[in-house]
């Protein structure tokens, strides 16, 4: 599940940025970093505050961990009170018995540490739900199938057969209930002995194959709330699975104003904006505290008869 947040937060952070052009300057000293997604229908998340390091120190979790923060997660009268995990310095956990994430809630952090207080806050979008997805004949874009839904047959969808699909035929476009401000959408790949659907892996990546075992897409808009997942971005066999989040506003105001983001083709700003650094939407610190709602679509990726070891 975090993954994919990661992918999109640690883009900006890349190595190749010089210090101080996304935290400001050198001179201003370490920062505190807060790190936590609030999933929808899932228990309140762990929490992680975090402090940068000087340039040139190598980073580690174990150095950047904060240990004795006091972290509170408030909605509405109610308090959830976070205890530090022994085992991982600068990572917190929620009390044993937190309710789940309700949608359409605001949810506020706090965070005391050294004298200094952190705060965010985020409301969560509605709950989001894959209507329908189908396979799209690619000259007519008539609908060829429907895909078997979690709703319908649970894990059966990786048996059903409208849900073997073969590389490259056919377009897999998928139908949302818009529940948020943005959204974004990941593949991943469950076989631990996928094979690669390419001899040749295409120069167009910048990541390793087996870095595509979990594979983002650029965020986007979707007003029409159609999502189509192309192949090229398909580089397994095997079991898949396509996650798609509404996000909440604090991730949208990420998104469309990182760099790094703008560059790869995500939101982008507004006519004339030039982002130096994305929104941090957090008070007294730095990082993301964000809420999103997701839902799933799995099928099989079948490689084309040519590409069959058979």
């Amino acid at each position: 599940m975090r993954y994919v947040f990661i992918i999109l937060c640690l883009t900006a952070c890349a190595a190749e940025r010089q210090p101080g052009d996304l935290f400001g300057s050198v001179e201003e000293g370490s920062a505190l970093v807060v790190d936590g997604i609030l999933l929808v229908d899932q228990t309140l998340p762990e929490l992680f505050v975090r402090r940068t390091l000087p340039p040139g120190q190598f980073y580690s979790q174990d150095a950047a961990g904060v240990l004795d923060a006091q972290v509170r997660v408030f909605q509405g009268d109610q308090i959830f009170d976070y205890a530090p995990d022994p085992a991982t310095p600068g990572r917190y956990l929620p009390p044993s018995e937190s309710p789940q994430v309700e949608p359409l809630t605001e949810y506020r952090l706090e965070v005391e540490v050294e004298g200094k207080t952190i705060r965010a806050s985020t409301t969560t979008p509605e709950r989001l739900q894959v209507l329908q997805a189908v396979l799209l004949d690619e000259d007519t874009e008539e609908i060829m199938r429907t895909l078997k839904s979690f709703a319908e047959v649970g894990d059966e969808v990786y048996t059903a057969p409208e849900n073997q699909l073969t590389h490259l035929e056919g377009i897999i476009e998928l139908h949302l209930e818009k529940a948020g401000e943005a959204y974004q959408a990941a593949l991943f790949t469950l076989e631990e002995d996928a094979q690669l659907l390419y001899e040749d892996f295409p120069e167009i990546y910048d990541r390793t194959p087996e870095d595509l075992r979990a594979n983002q897409s650029p965020p986007f808009a979707a007003s029409d709330g159609i999502v189509r997942w192309p192949w090229f971005a398909v580089v397994y066999t095997g079991r898949s699975l396509i996650k798609v989040y509404a996000v909440d506003h604090n991730w949208f105001e990420y998104a469309r104003s990182s760099p790094d983001q703008q560059e790869q083709g995500g939101f982008g700003g507004l006519a004339g904006e030039n982002f130096e650094r994305p929104f941090f939407q957090v008070e007294g610190g730095i990082g993301l505290f964000v809420s999103a709602s997701v839902d799933s679509v799995g099928f099989v990726v079948l490689p084309r008869p040519a590409e069959s070891s058979d």
